[in-house]
C-alpha cells in the first residue's frame, strides 16, 4: 500500500523530471547543505549544514542534479577546496546527486559581508527591528562592509554561477536565495542574458519608508539587481506588494502591474510571487522524537521549572 508520503514523493520526482530535466540547476546561498570540518587526525567530515535555506531545498538533489554554490564556513570548506583545486565536489550523500562548489573569499571581507553588512544591517531591516530614531548608523564602517565585502562577495558568486555554465548548451536555472546576495543577478545576467533566474527571498520585504533607512545608492543597486531576475519569490501577498510599492517608489522608469505582480524595466519583465516555503515536518517529527532531545528537552524544564514535565505547568 502507497502511503501519502510516497504518493507526494513520487509526484514531486514526476515533477522534477518533467520540468527541470532539460535545465542546468545552479543553486546559490551563503550556507550550503554540507560543512566539512578538520578532525584531529588530519581527516576531512562533513556534516549536515544549518539554515533555513538549507532545510528547505537540500531534498532537491534527491529528484534532480544540484549544483549548489556557497560560502566557504571554516577551515574545513576551505581545505577541501585547496584539495579540489577549487572544483566541484561530489558530496558523500546516499540517493543524492549533489555537487557542492565553495567560494573562498579574504576572511577579512567575509566579515564585512557577513557580520557587518548582511545580518547586523539588512537582516534586522527586514525584520523591522531598527529603532529608527538612533539607528542604523550608516557611517564610513558599514560603507566600506559595502565596497569591500558585500559587493566582492556578491561578485564572486555570480563569477562561480557563470564559470559553472560556461561553454554547456544546456540551458541553466539559476537559484538565488536571500538577502545575502541581492547584487549577484546584475553580473551574471549581463554575461548570461537568456539563462532563467529565480531569486528567493526567505525573509521579510518592509515598505518603501522602512528601506529609506539605507542610502539611496546602496538602496538603488539592491533593488536594480533585484528587478534583473526573471522570478522574484518572497514568502507573502503582503511581502509582493511590499516588493512592487518599492519599485514604485524607487525605480522611476519602472513600470508596475500590480494586478499581473510584474515589473518592467527597459523592456525586461520580472515576475514578483508569493511561494511560502514550509519547514522539513518529517524531519523535525523526526528530531523531536529522537532520544537525544526527549533528554534534553527534559534538562531544560528540570532547570526551569524544577520538573520533567512541562505540561503540568
Amino acid at each position: 500500500m502507497v502511503t501519502s508520503q510516497e504518493a507526494k514523493s513520487a509526484r514531486l520526482r514526476e515533477l522534477c523530471t518533467q520540468r527541470l530535466s532539460k535545465r542546468r540547476l545552479i543553486l546559490a546561498s551563503n550556507r550550503g547543505p554540507i560543512e566539512y570540518h578538520v578532525t584531529e587526525g588530519g581527516q576531512l567530515q562533513a556534516r549536515r549544514g544549518s539554515g533555513s535555506v538549507v532545510t528547505a531545498l537540500s531534498s532537491l538533489s534527491q529528484y534532480v542534479e544540484l549544483v549548489w554554490i556557497a560560502s566557504a564556513m571554516g577551515e574545513g570548506d576551505r581545505e577541501v577546496t585547496r584539495r579540489t583545486q577549487g572544483g566541484r565536489i561530489r558530496v558523500p550523500l546516499a540517493g543524492e546527486k549533489l555537487y557542492l562548489h565553495f567560494i573562498v573569499t579574504p576572511r577579512n571581507s567575509y566579515h564585512k559581508f557577513y557580520n557587518i553588512f548582511c545580518n547586523p544591517l539588512l537582516w534586522f531591516l527586514q525584520h523591522h527591528m531598527w529603532d529608527c530614531t538612533h539607528s542604523p548608523n550608516i557611517d564610513h564602517v558599514v560603507y566600506d562592509a559595502w565596497e569591500n565585502g558585500y559587493i566582492p562577495v556578491n561578485e564572486a558568486f555570480a563569477r562561480a554561477i557563470i564559470d559553472e555554465v560556461a561553454g554547456d548548451k544546456t540551458p541553466g536555472l539559476i537559484l538565488l536565495n536571500d538577502y545575502h546576495l541581492y547584487l549577484a543577478s546584475t553580473y551574471i545576467r549581463r554575461e548570461l542574458p537568456n539563462h532563467i533566474i529565480q531569486h528567493f527571498i526567505h525573509i521579510p520585504w518592509p515598505s518603501p519608508r522602512y528601506w529609506q533607512l539605507l542610502p539611496s545608492s546602496m538602496r538603488q543597486a539592491l533593488f536594480r539587481s533585484l528587478c534583473t531576475s526573471d522570478i522574484v519569490g518572497l514568502q507573502t501577498a503582503r511581502d509582493v506588494y511590499s516588493f512592487l510599492d518599492c519599485c514604485q517608489a524607487f525605480i522611476d522608469e519602472a513600470d508596475i502591474d500590480y494586478g499581473h505582480q510584474m515589473v518592467q524595466i527597459d523592456g525586461h519583465i520580472v515576475q514578483v510571487k508569493a511561494y511560502p516555503i514550509s519547514v522539513d515536518v518529517a524531519g523535525l517529527k523526526k528530531m523531536v522524537a529522537s532520544t537525544r532531545l526527549q533528554g534534553v528537552s527534559g534538562e531544560t524544564a528540570s532547570s526551569l521549572w524544577g520538573t520533567d514535565d512541562i505540561a503540568s505547568r
